[in-house]
């Protein structure tokens, strides 16, 4: 419950402040954070790593 209320805090201070801008940077962020859990797996690892 309190990981979903940082979220909504975070999405209240971007309306607000109007810092549209640290949207595409946080969904950047998690996408890498993403593809780093997902490329702990043995069987897809050899595969990200022919991306880099």
């Amino acid at each position: 419950m309190s990981k979903l209320r940082l979220v909504k805090e975070f999405f209240q201070y971007v309306a607000e402040n109007k810092k549209l801008w640290l949207v595409p940077i946080i969904i950047f962020l998690g996408l890498i954070g993403l593809v780093v859990v997902v490329s702990q797996s043995q069987a897809i690892a050899p595969f990200i790593y022919s991306l880099f």
